[in-house]
């Protein structure tokens, strides 16, 4: 037995109301005919913001590429990869007691710091790096 889909109600769609509400749907999702976007508009700000993203991206690893360099132990780490952990960024919170500031003391830090677990320190010994300078250049390069 085929399935009958219901028919729409034709004194349905004379109701002043219902044709204002699908009038308004179909305009509203319309570019064309209100505000002047064309296709080849509507894609060239799609391909521009993806130049955004990517700087957002960028942004954001210099940032870890800084904080490394300039709060992290990389330089130990590539010294004794094996027994030093790597110490992601330290972290300044004044709301901390003493037994958080202990607790978070690690990796032969003397102040509380994040461990990074993510291999980014790995990933920087592959490519090259080598010194926090690198590590310096290589955000200076990205922003």
């Amino acid at each position: 037995m085929a399935t009958k889909f219901p028919k729409f109600s034709q004194d349905l769609a004379q109701d002043p109301t219902t044709r204002r509400l699908w009038y308004g749907i179909a305009m509203g999702n319309d570019f064309e005919s209100h505000d002047g976007m064309t296709e080849e508009k509507l894609y060239q700000r799609i391909f521009a913001t993806h130049f955004g993203h990517v700087a957002i991206i960028f942004l954001w690893t210099s940032s870890l590429l800084f904080h490394v360099a300039w709060q992290g132990n990389f330089e130990q780490w590539i010294k004794d990869p094996l027994n030093v952990r790597p110490i992601a960024h330290a972290i300044w919170d004044p709301h901390f007691g003493k037994a958080a500031v202990d607790a978070f003391t690690q990796g032969g830090a003397s102040y509380p710091v994040n461990i990074a677990y993510s291999g980014v320190y790995h990933w920087w010994y592959t490519i090259g790096m080598r010194t926090n300078n690198d590590l310096y250049s290589g955000a200076v390069f990205l922003l």
